[in-house]
């Protein structure tokens, strides 16, 4: 309940402060297409600081079929959320906060797949703090829109994975202590 609050928290601050950024028009609004085929639906909205650096604040959540395990008999389905904060430096930026940029992440997220029809069926549980470096390109166009492709890895600073069965048994099993992320985004620059 307590990490409810906190996200809820987190967007209710996002939100109320975007329509103040958003006068300013420093701000860009963003997607993945791709994660949303997938069931991984991630938005974001970047800060202009100036015009070689930028803050981001995105939110994910995930949902859906878990279509990549393949159980007999079950149905498994996917669910979770995110938060990442992004510090963004652009290097040789032609209108602001565009082109080639480096950054640092810091980024909690957490989700499960299970089959409360199968009884089965073990269900998986992963929640993950992390933070490391990433790289990447941004295009914006002379009407706002913007194309923007990275990726980025680092270590996990806190991580729990575990397997639990119809009896609430289960265990742990080694953490990976590994964290990356990769984006293509479609967004607009207000």
């Amino acid at each position: 309940m307590k990490k409810q609050l906190t996200y809820l928290t987190i967007l209710s601050l996002f939100l109320f402060q975007g329509n103040a950024i958003l006068a300013q028009g420093e701000v860009e609004l963003k997607i993945n297409p791709v994660g949303a085929l997938f069931g991984f639906f991630d938005v974001a909205g970047e800060y202009m600081v100036n015009e070689n650096f930028g803050a981001e604040l995105s939110l994910g959540l995930v949902t859906g079929k878990a279509t990549t395990v393949d159980v007999e008999g079950a149905d498994p389905t996917k669910s979770g959320f995110g938060v990442m904060g992004y510090g963004k430096y652009y290097f040789s930026p032609d209108q602001g906060c565009d082109r080639f940029y480096a950054g640092v992440y810091l980024r909690q997220r957490s989700w499960k797949v299970e089959d409360g029809d199968n009884e089965d069926y073990a269900a998986f549980k992963r929640s993950i703090v992390g933070a490391g470096i990433g790289v990447g390109y941004k295009v914006v166009g002379d009407s706002g829109i913007l194309f923007e492709i990275g990726f980025g890895i680092g270590r996990a600073i806190s991580e729990k994975n575990e397997w639990v069965d119809e009896n609430n048994e289960g265990g742990e099993f080694p953490n990976l202590g590994v964290d990356g992320i990769g984006r293509l985004a479609v967004g607009y620059r207000f």
